[in-house]
């Protein structure tokens, strides 16, 4: 196809808008979704497999320095979801990677973005299908497409090109590595602006519940991990002119569990606050901070009926 607009004596304006829209992978069965690209980036994926492939999936968006939860796509089942953070605006996504089989529902995805890689969720290639990929050179993913219904059944994405605002002067945080075994749901809550209380709940071999009141914005928001017994939660508190420097994760390999589980954890803080020691002391005691004298500001780690690991973000302060 051409055109010619002819001669004309003055140019006023030339807009030239191209925004890549990658076409959706997989089958095209179920509810048509998109989720528009009138964002400034992804912020979180959350993911939920099961037994016939990716049952669910939400994106949560940027846009203007507000967070903005996405809809549904596809239907959760029994089991649980995992989250993959991304932290706006130094990190971006840049790709997707996965496949799907004769059935057309998605079985197996992974994101990528410009400094790290979600876990694979779902099943893992195996030859038996077919593979997609969604990227394009020097541009990032702002927003998603596809089909789903009771699962997911394709998947697109609009990128845009990667502009300098994606840089930063403030350092991105500081993920440091769980501490504990690597069985159970991984579950990442980010990172925040303080963490203001801390609940943990025992179970009969440790650690079976945790539970992290956040502040982001001036606005409390909780998180919640693996599953509350019949004993009472014990709190830990953080002043308002404070904050957690580190934490010590006491881990044990108990019968029953398929690995190490945590057994205890302590919490300091800059101002030398230390909270009891939630459980039962063992040899295992590993410390959890960034040796840069940082702020922890969010949670991550393993857990399922009983807390597997846990790890944590650390920001930089003017402390």
């Amino acid at each position: 196809m051409s055109w010619d607009d002819g001669k004309h004596t003055k140019v006023k304006r030339v807009q030239l808008t191209f925004d890549d829209k990658l076409e959706a992978q997989g089958g095209k069965e179920g509810n048509q979704s998109d989720d528009g690209a009138d964002h400034d980036g992804v912020m979180k994926i959350h993911v939920a497999a099961g037994g016939l492939g990716i049952e669910q999936c939400r994106f949560d968006y940027v846009k203007n320095g507000q967070s903005k939860e996405g809809p549904f796509h596809g239907v959760k089942g029994r089991g649980g979801s995992s989250t993959f953070v991304i932290n706006h605006p130094e990190e971006y996504l840049v790709s997707v990677e996965g496949w799907y089989d004769s059935s057309n529902i998605i079985q197996g995805i992974q994101f990528k973005s410009n400094k790290h890689t979600s876990q694979y969720f779902g099943y893992v290639y195996s030859g038996d299908g077919k593979q997609f990929s969604l990227q394009v050179n020097d541009k990032k993913i702002i927003g998603f497409h596809g089909f789903a219904e009771s699962h997911l059944n394709s998947l697109g994405a609009y990128f845009v090109p990667i502009s300098s605002s994606s840089s930063s002067l403030t350092p991105p945080p500081n993920k440091v590595k769980a501490q504990g075994g690597n069985y159970g749901e991984t579950f990442d809550d980010g990172a925040f602006d303080h963490v203001r209380k801390v609940y943990v709940g025992q179970g009969d071999s440790g650690v079976a519940y945790v539970k992290f009141d956040y502040e982001k914005d001036g606005k409390i928001e909780t998180r919640e991990h693996g599953q509350m017994t019949l004993l009472a939660t014990e709190e830990f508190e953080v002043d308002l002119d404070d904050f957690i420097t580190s934490m010590e994760v006491y881990v044990d390999k108990v019968y029953g569990y398929k690995s190490e589980i945590v057994v205890a954890l302590t919490f300091k803080t800059f101002k030398g606050k230390t909270s009891p020691r939630f459980g039962v002391e063992t040899e295992n005691k590993y410390e959890v901070k960034d040796g840069k004298g940082g702020k922890l500001s969010g949670f991550h780690g393993k857990a399922s009926d009983i807390l597997y690991a846990l790890g944590a973000y650390f920001t930089p302060t003017a402390n």
